[in-house]
C-alpha cells in the first residue's frame, strides 16, 4: 500500500489518534511484563515503540507540510534508531542494526543526527545506564 499525501491529510487526526493509542497500550503493556518477570526480551518492544514515535512524528509534520509524504517510512525507521539509541545507551549500534533491518542508507545520515540528539538528551538527563544494566542492577537489588 503506498502512503499518498492526500491519504495521510484527508485521516490524520484519526491515524494519530490510532498511533497514540497503539503507543499507549504497547508501552503499558511492555512495563507490565517487564515488572512481572515474564521471560521474553525487550528488544522488539523498544523497536515497536521507536516506530510508533516516528510514524506519529511523521504524521504531524506531513500534515503541517514540514516534510513530503514520501518521507514517512523514513520517519519511522529513524525514531526506532533514537529510541533504541536513547533507551541502549548504544547510538551506533542503532543505527548499524536499523540500517540493516530498512536495507537502505538513504537516511543514514538523518538517522545518525537523530540518534545522537535522542542520546544526547537521554544521557543529560541523567540516563546512566542501558535498559539492560538498569535491569540487572534491579535483580542484584532483590
Amino acid at each position: 500500500m503506498y502512503i499518498t499525501q492526500m491519504s495521510l491529510k484527508t485521516n490524520w487526526l484519526l491515524v494519530l489518534g490510532m498511533l497514540i493509542l497503539f503507543f499507549v497500550l504497547r508501552y503499558t503493556g511492555t512495563m507490565i511484563a517487564a515488572g512481572a518477570t515474564v521471560p521474553g526480551g525487550i528488544f522488539m518492544p523498544i523497536f515497536v515503540l521507536g516506530s510508533l514515535l516516528g510514524a506519529i512524528a511523521g504524521i504531524i509534520l506531513i500534515h503541517f507540510n514540514i516534510i513530503p509524504a514520501s518521507c514517512y517510512l523514513n520517519l519511522i525507521a529513524m525514531g526506532m534508531a533514537a529510541y533504541f539509541g536513547a533507551t541502549e545507551g548504544t547510538p551506533i549500534s542503532a543505527i548499524l542494526l536499523v540500517t540493516e533491518m530498512v536495507g537502505s542508507v538513504n537516511q543514514i545520515l538523518p538517522m545518525t543526527i537523530l540518534t545522537f540528539i535522542a542520546y544526547f538528551t537521554s544521557m543529560t538527563l541523567g540516563a546512566k545506564n542501558s535498559i539492560y544494566e538498569a535491569l540487572r542492577m534491579e535483580i542484584l537489588a532483590k
